[in-house]
């Protein structure tokens, strides 16, 4: 398993740029989600060892609450379906179950820590 990315949403893509790029960060990639209305802009470091996946929901551009602007942590995993039942029975929960990425993208489910908080499973 390796830690990939953290997600926080952001209601100036823009100004959420140029602030990580004057830490020294480079948008690695971007994707345009029709059907989820928003825009995911991923910045790195130059390790290239973590990312930022920056979220723009269109048209939410009044702020968010601070609960409301986390996303979720995200790990890449061989097997979605091999890990799943072992977070269940250690006090997690199936919050989205295993669905491809639209436009093709990788495999993902989000499931619920004991406290919550959403994680990513990525199968690649």
């Amino acid at each position: 398993m390796k830690f990939v990315h953290v997600a926080t949403r952001t209601r100036d893509l823009d100004a959420a740029i140029a602030f990580y790029a004057a830490l020294g960060m480079k948008e690695m990639r971007r994707s345009e989600l029709e059907k989820g209305k928003a825009t995911l802009v991923f910045i790195a470091p130059p390790e290239g060892n973590f990312a930022i996946e920056l979220v723009y929901n269109w048209g939410k551009d009044d702020g968010y609450e601070g609960g409301e602007r986390f996303g979720h942590f995200a790990f890449d995993v061989e097997d979605i379906d091999a890990v799943l039942p072992g977070i269940v029975a250690a006090g997690g929960t199936v919050q989205r179950e295993p669905y491809l990425l639209e436009g093709g993208g990788p495999r993902i489910a989000f499931v619920g820590d004991p406290d919550g908080n959403p994680v990513e499973l990525i199968q690649r």
